[in-house]
């Protein structure tokens, strides 16, 4: 999907440049005739079952592995890399139960923007979510971010952490994104209607 786009931006300028005389001898786009094969093949998505994921948990706190709250955010709410990292105790409403997602890290400019697809979200908190909150927020002391700074994070290693991690446990290697979809597939099974967890996922498209 990448290469096609970037494909079709070179067509683009190209045209415009020729059209304009801005671009002078050449009388088509250089990547006229160049084909780009759709995957015929879909790939099994990277997703733990529910034993998996308890398993995770469970050996990651007895550990007392720095992670583990990172990773246990990331299971219960959905949330994408950059909006874990970028959360702060003010989009956290423990009155009402829910958290409001409306702003990402980038870690390529080190700088935080809007969510993905630059709008604002919630997520419900439920009596697991809450339970956690409750006990990172008595770790965090006057923390802004709710979750803790760690060098590997920062680094963007979150993961080959996470994947030498499974593996050291003896479950599926899987990447730090993939969490998401862990939580995803979770309320699929629980008969969570597709449209609402594509609302508090902030996916805009169905597939």
């Amino acid at each position: 999907g990448y290469q096609r786009h970037v494909k079709s931006t070179i067509n683009v300028i190209c045209k415009w440049g020729i059209e304009n005389r801005l671009i002078r001898g050449v009388h088509e786009s250089p990547v006229k005739g160049i084909t780009i094969d759709k995957r015929s093949e879909e790939k099994v998505p990277e997703v733990l079952t529910i034993d998996e994921i308890k398993r995770l948990l469970k050996e990651a706190k007895a550990f007392e592995h720095s992670w583990y709250p990172i990773w246990s955010m990331a299971l219960l709410t959905g949330l994408r890399n950059g909006e874990l990292f970028a959360l702060e105790w003010s989009d956290v409403d423990f009155e009402n139960k829910r958290i409001r997602i409306s702003k990402s890290y980038n870690a390529r400019r080190r700088e935080v923007k809007s969510t993905k697809s630059g709008k604002w979200r919630t997520v419900p908190i439920s009596g697991e979510l809450l339970a956690l909150l409750v006990e990172i927020k008595s770790d965090a002391k006057d923390r802004k971010h709710v979750l803790p700074r760690l060098t590997g994070w920062d680094e963007g290693r979150q993961a080959e952490i996470l994947r030498k991690f499974c593996l050291g446990i003896g479950i599926k290697s899987i990447r730090f994104h993939a969490l998401r979809a862990c939580f995803a597939t979770q309320l699929l099974a629980h008969d969570i209607a597709p449209a609402r967890i594509m609302k508090v996922c902030g996916w805009q498209d169905l597939k």
